[in-house]
């Protein structure tokens, strides 16, 4: 049945909106050099340029350059309107309109005194609107019009920027749409655009260089290979509903690793991180990839032993049943193992390498070559107090392990015993492969993290670690069953084990059992542990059980759990992913007005909001504060999510409140396709032919309402008195 009006179209709106428009007060933060530069070319005779657009910055620069009460008068009389610039000693005051604040206003310092005494207000006018115009331009050329993030222009200039000052770390991000329509990568990329900025943190700066795919600069990490910002991106975007992420990136630092500038590193850096965002592709929905791992393996502290050293040492155990192999290392390439160590064995038979040595013991078990080692380590520590020594053990026989897999496994006893410090030696067990697993995964490259784990558990099965490692890879590889298997294993040995009650929590949310997930991570929080906790884990549960308790209408609990989270990161670029829910848990215990508030707050942190409109116009409308604002609101948020049949119901009820019958008949008329929201559309058209004298088509979609009977009571009671009346 086909419900529309006869000859009536309503227009949907073009999905790429000009949000972006004008100036905001951040453009002179992000554009500022660029933006002194053109102010610069006007007045040449400038010293310096400085932009504030708040009481707190201009205090702070007066009390910097030392200057009067005076010019912070002034200052403040600009930023409210009452004048259109100002001079005072050598500073000039020039105001720039920027969109819902005050105007920000550039102190330009030492211009020429005789410039100042002469200039006339009709000529800083016409500078300031041309100059005004010169921002706007810039700002288009390197905003990208669908997300209002920086852009590949942007991207490009800042590369070059930092080419000689200093090093980055550059990561690309791709998030794969599930639909290629335009409206919905447009829309799906704003999404994925908030969530990376909800995820932000320090000097990050995040620039859109394609549908849905995003460009991260960072100043250059130290510690080498690991890739701790990579992995809790991906596990975050995952969290939160991507369905693909793809992760390649690569680190500079300021010398150029070939000794040539052809080329320009910058694009050379960009190259590297989109090989390996191309590598990464490879590995499964949900991964990443670290250039500098894939180019050069052979920094890789688990790189396979040279096949020469395997043969060598095969011709000594070939016969034998039993034995232990050690592995000595210095971390020091002056002072090798091989030159410190030797002097030392008095058992076994010895192979070295470039730097190390390998040490065969027939017949030794583990308890043997662990004493034996130790007191090899304890004589060369005697010798030489400043040099350090490790040591790595395997013993064969070993699990399911074969023998030319006893050197790897020495190997992976090193990178165990690198956690207890210098002069350690640790013989290879299941923390070894938990300790590698994680290694693999901390690099990106999942399938060798699961493999590790599982030898781990045909060593110990009772190893809960080894189950909730395996558990959050297989989740990151979307093999979801499995990984909850892995979890339930956990706690069938632990039940008190709150790593794995969270894990099932994100496991259950994954699959949408909100009440399941809700009452594991609880249970998560019963049990924290904060010293096997990583760092920031409990505001993580904390917050997932406030965005959960809102969902699950426990708006008090919600309330709770967000407002000590927000206390504790108010003054965080994360702060703004409580907004929306604390103004719904506000909205769900009946406080409208702090409801409205926080909302507001959530649609500055982010205009893309579709649920804090849709909710805020919702209260607008429901308080009296302006129905105007309201249908602004949930008009936006249809054009945002044209296909939520629960904002064109709140848009349709508003529009009925303003008298556009038509537009709210057609809105509602789509809403009957939905059966979540049909009878409250038939209770909303019966008003809409009532109001405008049409008794008997009002009674009858009334007598449809109440004969569906899928609708709240006070709609229910509405559709009686409808009846009655027609």
């Amino acid at each position: 049945m086909n419900f529309s009006t006869p000859g009536q179209t309503v227009t949907d709106t073009f999905p790429i909106l000009p949000n972006f428009r004008g100036l905001i007060a951040e453009d002179f933060s992000r554009f500022s050099q660029s933006y002194a530069e053109i102010l610069r070319k006007r007045l040449p005779t400038a010293k310096s340029i400085y932009f504030a657009n708040f009481a707190g910055q201009a205090d702070d620069y007066s009390a910097k350059k030392g200057l009067s009460a005076d010019w912070t008068a002034l200052f403040e009389a600009i930023r409210k309107g009452e004048k259109s610039f100002a001079i005072h000693s050598q500073s000039l005051m020039l105001p720039f309109a920027v969109r819902n604040e005050r105007p920000v206003v550039a102190v330009v310092e030492g211009a020429d005194p005789v410039f100042l005494a002469k200039v006339r207000e009709d000529w800083l006018e016409e500078t300031r609107a041309a100059v005004e115009r010169e921002f706007i331009l810039l700002k288009e050329a390197r905003v990208d019009v669908q997300t209002g993030l920086l852009n590949l222009w942007n991207l490009y200039s800042l590369l070059e920027s930092f080419r000689q000052t200093s090093g980055l770390h550059l990561i690309l991000i791709e998030l794969p749409p599930k639909r290629m329509s335009i409206r919905y990568v447009v829309r799906y990329s704003q999404k994925c655009a908030a969530l990376l900025l909800n995820f932000l943190q320090g000097d990050s700066v995040l620039h859109s260089i394609g549908p849905a795919t995003f460009a991260l600069v960072l100043p250059s990490r130290t510690g080498g290979s690991k890739s701790e910002v990579e992995s809790a991106l991906v596990a975050y975007l995952k969290r939160e509903g991507c369905h693909k992420v793809h992760i390649g990136s690569s680190f500079s630092q300021v010398e150029e690793k070939s000794g040539s500038k052809t080329g320009g590193r910058e694009q050379n850096l960009l190259d590297e991180a989109w090989t390996a965002l191309r590598h990464a592709e490879k590995r499964g929905p949900f991964s990443f990839c670290d250039y500098n791992l894939l180019a050069y393996p052979e920094n890789h502290p688990l790189i396979l032993p040279e096949r020469n050293l395997v043969r060598r040492l095969t011709r000594m155990w070939r016969k034998s049943q039993a034995f232990s192999l050690v592995h000595f290392n210095s971390r020091s390439q002056v002072d090798t193992a091989k030159k410190v160590v030797l002097p030392f064995l008095d058992q076994g038979m010895s192979v070295a390498t470039d730097n190390d040595v390998l040490v065969y013991l027939d017949g030794f078990d583990a308890a043997a070559a662990l004493s034996w080692s130790r007191e090899v380590i304890r004589r060369t520590h005697d010798a030489h107090p400043d040099k350090q020594v490790s040591a790595g053990v395997s013993c064969y026989p070993c699990s399911d392990f074969r023998k030319n897999e006893m050197p790897f496994n020495c190997r992976k006893a090193l990178l165990h015993a690198s956690f207890f410090g210098d002069s350690s030696v640790v013989v290879f067990d299941s923390v070894s492969l938990n300790v590698s697993g994680d290694l693999y995964f901390a690099d990106g490259d999942l399938a060798k993290a699961v493999h590790e784990y599982k030898r781990g558990l045909k060593f110990d099965k009772d190893n809960v670690n080894l189950h909730n490692s395996l558990g959050v890879a297989l989740a990151m590889m979307d093999k979801l069953a499995p990984a909850m298997q892995s979890f339930e294993n956990a706690l069938a040995i632990d039940s008190h084990n709150f790593m794995a009650l969270y894990n099932l929590g994100l496991a259950e949310l994954a699959r949408g059992r909100r009440e399941e997930a809700y009452d594991y991570l609880e249970k998560a929080l019963l049990y924290y542990n904060d010293e096997d906790a990583g760092f920031g884990f409990l505001d993580d549960l904390k917050l997932q059980l406030g965005m959960l308790a809102g969902d699950l209408g426990k708006h008090r609990a919600a309330l709770d759990y967000l407002e000590a989270w927000q206390r504790k990161n108010e003054k965080t670029p994360r702060a703004g992913r409580t907004l929306y829910h604390l103004g719904k848990a506000h909205h769900g215990i009946g406080d409208n007005r702090r409801a409205m508030v926080e909302l507001q707050r959530a649609l500055q942190f982010n205009e893309f909001d579709d649920r804090a409109m849709d909710l805020l116009g919702t209260l607008y409308f429901r308080e009296g504060e302006g129905n105007e604002i309201a249908l602004a609101l949930c008009r936006k948020s249809i054009e945002l999510e044209p296909g939520n049949f629960f904002y064109r119901c709140n848009l349709a009820e508003v529009q009925l409140q303003c008298g556009i019958f038509p537009e709210a008949r057609e809105n509602l008329y789509r809403c009957l396709k939905n059966k979540r929201t049909k009878g409250r559309a038939q209770v909303l058209l019966g008003r809409s032919y009532a109001r405008e004298g049409q008794h008997r088509r009002a009674g009858n979609w009334f007598e449809k309402a109440l004969k569906d009977g899928e609708m709240l009571l006070e709609l229910y009671e509405e559709a009686k008195r409808g009846v009655r009346e027609a």
